[in-house]
């Protein structure tokens, strides 16, 4: 080791403590490129002294809490530093009479529900793996689950939040502080920016009361055509839906169904029980005229944890998992492109957000050769619905060359700006966003 290297590892232990500093290795690597070091810090003072000393150094840094979502993102172009937030895992403040909170983002979401659930009061998430999805995770990378129906998705429940730039400066916006800084709407700027323009160290979130029932219904259909016409249909009553799911046969086979239909609308009602009463039996007359009868989920919350849970790539060196996003009405034209590109006899998971547009779809036996062409074949079948598509995971021969992100357009070079503004020195993430930033 030379006395440059020797002086940025001193530098980095000290800074970090009473966190540790380790030496990286496969383990930590982050789409196979794998750091120089890995720094645990367990305060927002340690993160701010870590990017200060990297700042310094010009050492690119990668942040992450649990790493559910660490291959999110293109390879980093260089990477000497995983910022683990792991030991950041506390509540800073609850308020239930307010339905806020306030924590440190190395929570994972799992724990968090653990200590809300006696106060009768959750965070209105259901992503993939919540039990290793942090909430630092859940706003870098923007994923939520069936309940953006009715909840929305991290960008609707976050007053406010903690970041630290890329140079140790520590910056607080939204929730209790009086204003953002800069002119820039702080908390929803880091919302899906995967880390590139700031290290989210702190949340301040809106809580919401569990409703006093919530029952969950499936209702099969001889086609995705029908099933969307039906989902529809209930958005133009005054149904509230909590989730509306439109599932893939491949879908309802992974959840157990031996013989399923060709589609199914899954949706979930939470009020008072006399409101669910009445709305679930709107909800069963509507499908009930489109040739269709309700099925009530038994454990639905298990149930659901399964859809969500759906499309997460369990073989991660044949898995190819992509994000869809069009329009509500155009999801089961997304759907069909999809179908037509995606090579035969390889098992298609789908679940499609009727609310949002959003369509997650997984195979698990894609050759990582052949990803780069059924990607680019499901983008070429989407443009006519001006959709488009993320890589959310692909197998790691196939990530030389794979643009994850795909077309940003015009929005690109402001996206540019924004990031040379807040992380002048590339600090951050360097490569794995948008566009290369």
């Amino acid at each position: 080791m030379g006395l440059a290297a020797a002086d940025v590892e001193g530098a980095l232990a000290e800074a970090v403590v009473p966190g540790t500093l380790v030496a990286g290795h496969q383990a930590h690597s982050v789409t196979g490129v794998v750091p120089r070091f890995v720094a645990t810090p367990t305060t927002v003072t340690g993160v701010s002294r870590v990017l200060a000393v990297a700042a310094s150094h010009r050492l690119a840094v990668v942040p992450t809490g649990a790493g559910a979502r660490l291959g999110w993102g293109a390879p980093p172009r260089r990477l000497d530093l995983l910022l683990s937030l792991a030991r950041l895992d506390h509540v800073l403040a609850h308020e239930p009479a307010d339905l806020t909170l306030s924590v440190e983002c190395g929570m994972t979401l799992e724990a968090l529900h653990a200590i809300l659930t006696p106060h009768g009061q959750f965070v209105p998430l259901d992503p993939a793996r919540p039990s290793v999805s942090t909430i630092g995770g859940l706003i870098a990378t923007g994923a939520a689950g069936p309940y953006r129906a009715r909840y929305g998705t991290m960008r609707d429940l976050l007053l406010g939040l903690t970041v630290v730039r890329g140079d140790g400066t520590v910056v607080k916006g939204g929730g209790r502080v009086v204003k953002n800084v800069t002119g820039y709407d702080i908390p929803k700027l880091h919302v899906g920016a995967l880390g590139t323009l700031g290290v989210v160290v702190e949340a301040h979130l809106r809580l919401h009361a569990r409703p006093a029932e919530e029952r969950s219904w499936l209702f099969g259909f001889a086609s995705p055509e029908t099933a969307l016409e039906a989902a529809l249909a209930v958005r133009d009553t005054p149904v509230v839906l909590s989730r509306c799911q439109l599932l893939g046969a491949g879908s309802l086979r992974a959840l157990g169904e031996t013989s399923p239909p060709a589609a199914a609308l899954a949706m979930t009602v939470g009020s008072v029980p006399e409101a669910v009463r009445a709305q679930g039996a709107r909800l069963a007359a509507i499908c009930g005229g489109l040739g269709s009868r309700a099925i009530e989920v038994p454990e639905a919350d298990a149930w659901w944890r399964g859809v969500s849970d759906l499309t997460w790539p369990e073989e991660p060196a044949t898995s190819l998992a992509v994000r869809i996003g069009t329009r509500p009405t155009d999801i089961v034209k997304a759907l069909r492109a999809l179908e037509a590109v995606w090579p035969a006899g390889e098992s298609l998971r789908v679940t499609a957000d009727v609310a949002s547009g959003v369509l997650h779809a997984t195979a698990a036996s894609v050759e990582g050769r052949r990803a780069g062409d059924i990607v680019a074949g499901v983008r070429e079948a989407l443009a006519t619905l001006g959709a488009t598509c993320v890589v959310e995971h692909a197998p790691p021969d196939a990530r030389p060359g794979l643009d994850v992100w795909g077309d940003a357009g015009r929005v690109i070079d402001p996206m540019r700006r924004l990031k040379h503004e807040l992380d002048p020195m590339e600090i951050l993430n360097p490569g794995r966003y948008v566009g290369g930033i």
